[in-house]
């Protein structure tokens, strides 16, 4: 199994320089919480990938099962899309995880490829081979030979993309191409691309014809439900050892619920902050106060008065002079208050 790095280029060193210049306000923080004071034993609401704490959604399982069953007929290409923060990228390496370990992988977190040559350098460079100094033809020829090899001891090489929708008409042409290698057990490679929606919609276009007949499953990954969202929360708190029961306040389950659209990002970054907030304040459990404080410090509408949502989740970059601040617990009647339907939304944040 190779790394999941990929090579660097003139682009995406430049990708880093900008992403270095940018301002602090845009950059997600990592939240800062003793999580043993609500006697978890790990963070909880990770920002990366956990496949730790994968959460059985409907869209997500559907996802895997259809992995699988295209693995397991050889199916040279499958696409994994949905819109950003959803976990296309979460499925796809808890996929990864249940694989036999003696499967092949490539893993390349960031495709930008707008030659052939580039994407054929990531591959190889993640599957621990020579790419430097080679000709387009001489890269093609060492990942032909390579995929062979290792599809002769009877599985192909796993290839997972993601950010797939930043891979030119020529680097899709390239991986088409792959899927022509076999074996007598089959494809040589199994290619998962990761994407947003755009791609799907490219693969409409007649340029991208061949390719798209090339793409056996595709499996669209969808928000969660109201009901799944209050899940979510509950499982992740649990994954990490805690009691949601105890630490997690229902009316402030409804709102964050309410507020982050199904975005399982979005919920990740509102509950984690909202527990941040919490804990500054030594409280021991996440109330409404919380959860509408660490949404308006995220940007995100609470939802409107009469019940409904404020649509999609939007995290919004913070103002400069924002700051995480501590907060007063509130008394037990405010509490009480502030799970009125009609009062929770409207409820100003704590100064």
């Amino acid at each position: 199994m190779g790394s999941s790095r990929a090579p660097p280029t003139a682009d995406s060193t430049q990708a880093r320089r900008n992403e270095s210049a940018a301002p602090l306000a845009h950059v997600p923080k990592e939240v800062a919480v003793d999580w043993l004071h609500f006697g978890m034993d790990r963070p909880a609401f990770r920002p990366g990938v956990d496949t730790a704490a994968y959460f059985a959604a409907a869209s997500h399982e559907a996802a895997l099962a259809a992995l699988a069953a295209a693995f397991a007929r050889r199916e040279p290409a499958v696409l994994i899309d949905g819109a950003a923060g959803v976990g296309k990228s979460l499925v796809a390496r808890k996929w990864l995880d249940d694989l036999l370990p003696d499967v092949p992988r490539a893993l390349l977190p960031n495709a930008r490829a707008d030659k052939p040559a580039d994407l054929l350098q990531a591959i190889l460079f993640d599957l621990g081979k020579p790419y430097q100094g080679l000709t387009e033809q001489e890269l093609r020829l060492a990942l032909t030979g390579h995929l062979l090899d290792a599809a002769a001891d009877g599985y192909p090489t796993v290839i997972v993309i993601d950010e797939a929708q930043h891979l030119s008409l020529s680097a899709l042409e390239e991986l088409r191409l792959l899927g022509n290698l076999e074996t007598r057990h089959g494809a040589a490679a199994f290619v998962v691309l990761v994407a947003q929606p755009t791609l799907r919609a490219a693969m409409l276009r007649p340029a991208y014809e061949l390719f798209a007949d090339r793409v056996a499953v595709r499996c669209a990954i969808e928000s969660l439900s109201a009901e799944e969202s209050g899940a979510y929360l509950r499982h992740q708190v649990g994954a990490a050892g805690g009691d949601p029961a105890r630490v997690l306040d229902e009316g402030a389950v409804e709102l964050l619920t309410a507020a982050c659209a199904g975005v399982p990002r979005a919920l990740n970054r509102a509950a984690g902050l909202a527990f941040e907030l919490s804990a500054g304040a030594g409280a021991e459990v996440v109330d409404v106060e919380a959860a509408i404080e660490a949404l308006g410090q995220l940007g995100i509408a609470p939802p409107d008065e009469d019940g409904g949502d404020g649509g999609d989740a939007v995290l919004l970059p913070l103002a400069s002079e924002a700051r995480v601040g501590k907060r007063k617990p509130a008394e037990p009647n405010e509490r009480a208050a502030v799970r009125a339907p009609k009062e929770k939304a409207g409820r100003k944040r704590t100064a």
